[in-house]
């Protein structure tokens, strides 16, 4: 097989995935306004599992009750039917896919500008995080998710918690090791519920790309910590943290996309290829020294199927995540196990499907004919439309 180890299998306790491609979780916004699943939301992950993919971890799913429209929940009971049917409707498809969730506790957001920091949060309000995210946790096991992803990356509360930025004067803030006491709270409550043969990952910034926040020698110790305690899996992404965020306009909330560290969260056209590929490869060269085999994931800009088999080929990271590459083209995965490369409808890296989630609508590419909410089966580029981008300068 020309990718040999891009479609090797890897396993995680009970959980053998076919191939080493997983597809990061990225907001789709077809979820109803209050955050209910969609048969949208299941023909897009349907259409994605179609393409051959290793491993699916579906949208970050939130678990408090809050106002933020069109964000999937898990923060209630009445959500497990259509998560479940989220994971039937994959499952319906291809029967080999891992399938995960995401689950994340957002930092509350007002149009007058004003957002929450972890600063905010009275002592007794953290244990109440920790049971938010096992009551979480239960309901992704009865829906019949594979493996949980917990959300400790960008601008959310864990990761908020991890960073630098974190000034609280107490047990949970100032030195690492007080920044890493919630997050590994909540890592180790959850591991609990899930038990011992049931794949658990974290995803967190190799980097926070701002002046106050994580570089990748903070990440690379954070990363030595849960691979000590057991963690499955550690998928590496970066940036898109508030410090950063540009001012917003009147009546409109931060946007942590907005500024460099944003902009480094989902590298554009003008970043090289790989744009992250060093932080997965710090944090594992780390995680290896001290004596532990997890699973590094790596994402960002990776668009080629050789390019992938080299990263995994040099052992810069063991699974390669992709996001914008399999939303663009789902059959990235069988077209390129069947060398079939020329056929691949390659993302541009414009950016247009981040751009939509921030303004709050319906994420899709702009290669797919206009109006559609998937990519066509079967997807070839003679189907595709494309989009000019300006030059910088």
């Amino acid at each position: 097989m020309k990718y040999e180890k891009l479609f090797s299998k890897i396993a995680m306790r009970n959980v053998t995935f076919p191939n080493r491609v997983m597809r990061t979780s990225m907001v789709s916004g077809l979820t109803t306004q209050e955050g209910a699943v969609t048969e949208n939301l299941i023909q897009r992950y349907q259409r994605e599992a179609k393409g051959g993919v290793g491993a699916i971890v579906v949208e970050a799913a939130v678990i408090i009750p809050s106002k933020s429209p069109f964000n999937l929940r898990i923060s209630s009971d009445e959500f497990v039917p259509g998560l479940a049917g989220v994971v039937q409707g994959i499952q319906d498809v291809n029967k080999e896919v891992g399938i995960g969730i995401q689950i994340m506790q957002h930092l509350k957001l007002a149009k007058s500008g004003w957002r929450q920091k972890v600063e905010d949060f009275k002592r007794e309000d953290l244990p109440q995080i920790v049971e938010n995210h096992v009551a979480a946790a239960k309901r992704a096991v009865d829906a019949g998710f594979h493996f949980i992803e917990l959300h400790m990356a960008h601008a959310y509360v864990l990761s908020s918690f991890l960073s630098r930025s974190n000034t609280r004067a107490d047990e949970y803030g100032g030195t690492l090791k007080n920044r890493m006491r919630l997050p590994m709270e909540v890592y180790q409550a959850v591991r609990g519920l899930v038990g011992e043969n049931y794949p658990l990952g974290i995803r967190i910034n190799g980097e926070d790309f701002c002046v106050s926040g994580n570089t990748l020698a903070q990440s690379a110790a954070i990363a030595r910590k849960f691979a000590e305690s057991g963690v499955d899996y550690i998928s590496v992404s970066a940036g898109s943290r508030f410090e950063d965020a540009l001012t917003p306009a009147p009546e409109n909330p931060p946007d942590p996309m907005s500024g460099y560290s944003g902009h480094r969260m989902s590298p554009w056209h003008w970043w090289p290829d790989g744009t992250h590929v060093y932080l997965a490869e710090g944090i594992r060269d780390a995680v290896r020294a001290a004596g532990f085999n997890t699973p590094i994931i790596t994402a960002g800009k990776i668009r080629e199927p050789s390019h992938a088999e080299r990263i995994l080929q040099q052992e810069k990271a063991d699974m390669i995540g992709l996001c914008r590459a399999l939303l663009c083209d789902p059959d990235w995965p069988v077209k390129a196990k069947e060398g079939r490369e020329k056929e691949l409808v390659r993302c541009m890296a414009c950016n247009w499907c981040l751009e939509a989630d921030s303004r709050y609508e319906k994420v899709n590419c702009n290669r797919w004919p206009e109006g559609n909410l998937n990519a066509p089966d079967p997807f070839l580029p003679s189907g595709a439309r494309t989009v000019k981008i300006k030059k910088e300068g």
